[in-house]
């Protein structure tokens, strides 16, 4: 078990905050990387991606790389910001005006944190802000003020006594002024990270996505006003995708941040790199000498793809699970590994990857659902749906009209709301709707024949190509295949598996490829 106890050290969680400890060496840096950290002069950069794409671990990496090299640098999230100012019915602008001002605050408080040595009448700003914060100890502050008079005086007739920190509170031009100072001295770029910003709201509260629109346009106004910031902020691709289509919001915000939005969306190459870094360094510490990564904890080399007669290979059968998230993936490798190590397997053998899909899929199934709670509150009834549809030779694809007549049948059942507007039964525009939601979601693939590729197709994704499903792209949907995502089939075979038992009828499904 020892083989499986060092594989759930390097796959413990799939969470940023508890995986700190291997970060730098599991790291697995993003072609776009250099790209997301370097956002244009006065402007933020605004990285959206699905939850467990990856977008805290870049900010954390990255927070612990600047340390290293000590470039000035601060990760928030909201609840490290005073927001009991925001009323609940406040306006984009009063949003805008309260974040400015306390993220201003926090910037000053982190620089004056670690101000020291003889300091200016600028730094004295900061020295508050960081007293007033609880960051730097009051009696600490008294006893410089007694020392630093010494070591000042014969170079200059300040009395730095009188520069040190009263109670006042700094406003906002003192504040900017005094962070502009600090950071054209220091000769360096300073960085405010915010992650999850998308927690200064609570999606369910009227006017409450305002909240979110305020605080991205507070970060611009900061960066637009201090040359020196640079701002990434990140955000959950789903409450973008809300907020931009929110009919009460502020949807021509939305052009404003046209140049500065970075989709985070891993390619299963890029996840498959994470678990290859994972699994050689469980190998290094496990079996230094060995040239075996896989083998060391997975049996056999070749396994069975669940419920079919055909072979595939370890990081093949994770990563098309992943949902196109590292997170799912580094959680599937931590059950199976805590799974077998319980029942005292010295490995992972493929039966048990096929009997821990089933529970697998369903949590895939439920995270989705919870994900969609306030854009599609039934999005697991419609996915129940899919049990009964029939596919093609035995898999999990299916024409067009095949889609097209299910969801025009099943779409708009059960009081279906979408955006919080109610679907029609049988009408085609809100077919095409819930549609493009399953699609945008990852619940339904597309796939089109190309003769480029070496398997002879390849898969559309909706960041490349957000308008594909639509009404007036219906020749280019004819031509493809639907597929189930890999996450959810197992959660579709359990249904029909069920409905086998139930009333003696063969599933629908019975191969997959």
């Amino acid at each position: 078990m020892k083989s499986l106890e060092t594989l759930l050290k390097y796959f413990p969680t799939g969470t940023t905050e508890g995986e700190r400890h291997i970060l730098r060496k599991a790291f697995v840096q993003l072609d776009e990387y250099a790209d997301i950290i370097s956002p244009p002069p006065f402007s933020p950069r605004v990285l959206i991606g699905k939850k467990g794409s990856g977008k805290s671990a870049i900010i954390d990496f990255s927070m612990a790389v600047f340390k290293l090299t000590s470039v000035p640098a601060v990760q928030l999230k909201p609840l490290d910001l005073e927001l009991g100012a925001i009323p609940e019915t406040a306006s984009v602008g009063e949003v805008t005006r309260i974040a400015f001002q306390e993220l201003s605050r926090t910037i000053a408080r982190t620089l004056g944190s670690s101000v020291s040595g003889l300091v200016s009448e600028q730094d004295k700003v900061l020295y508050e802000e960081a007293v007033t914060a609880g960051l730097r100890d009051r009696n600490t502050v008294d006893k410089l003020a007694h020392l630093l008079p010494k070591l000042a005086k014969p170079l200059t007739e300040v009395d730095i006594s009188s520069l040190l920190p009263t109670t006042s509170v700094a406003n906002r031009n003192q504040l900017l002024k005094a962070i502009k100072s600090n950071l054209e001295e220091s000769q360096s770029g300073f960085y405010l990270f915010i992650d999850d910003t998308d927690q200064v709201a609570a999606p369910d509260r009227p006017g409450h996505l305002n909240r979110i629109w305020g605080f991205l346009l507070a970060a611009r106004e900061l960066a637009q006003k201090i040359e020196q910031l640079r701002c990434v902020i990140s955000l959950r691709e789903e409450v973008w995708r809300r907020i931009t289509s929110d009919r009460a919001g502020q949807r021509d915000q939305t052009d404003h941040f046209a140049g500065l939005v970075r989709f985070l969306s891993p390619t299963r190459t890029h996840i498959h790199k994470i678990i290859e870094r994972r699994i050689e360094l469980a190998a290094r510490e496990l079996a230094p000498n060995s040239s075996e990564t896989w083998k060391l904890f997975f049996e056999p080399e070749n396994p069975l793809i669940p419920t079919t007669d055909q072979r595939s290979s370890w990081p093949d059968l994770i990563v098309v699970r992943s949902r196109e998230r590292p997170r799912d993936a580094v959680q599937l490798v931590n059950a199976l590994a805590q799974v077998a190590n319980t029942a005292g397997f010295g490995k992972i053998p493929d039966d048990l990857f096929a009997k821990e899909m089933i529970e697998f899929s369903k949590q895939r199934v439920s995270l989705l659902a919870q994900e969609s709670e306030f854009d599609c509150p039934q999005i697991e009834q419609v996915i129940r749906t899919f049990s009964d549809l029939e596919y093609d030779h035995g898999s999990f694809k299916a024409k067009s009209e095949t889609i097209k007549d299910h969801l025009l049948r099943n779409g708009a059942n059960f009081g279906l709301q979408l955006f919080g507007r109610s679907l029609k039964p049988g009408d085609e525009d809100d077919a095409f709707q819930l549609w493009k939601y399953l699609f945008d979601v990852g619940f339904l693939n597309a796939r089109v024949a190309d003769t480029r590729e070496r398997d002879g197709y390849r898969h559309v994704y909706p960041r490349e190509d957000p308008n594909y499903v639509s009404k007036s792209r219906w020749n280019d949907m004819q031509a493809t295949a639907w597929e189930i995502g890999p996450s959810y089939r197992d959660f579709l075979i359990s249904l029909q598996q069920e409905h086998a038992a139930r009333t003696g009828l063969p599933p629908k499904i019975r191969k997959r490829r």
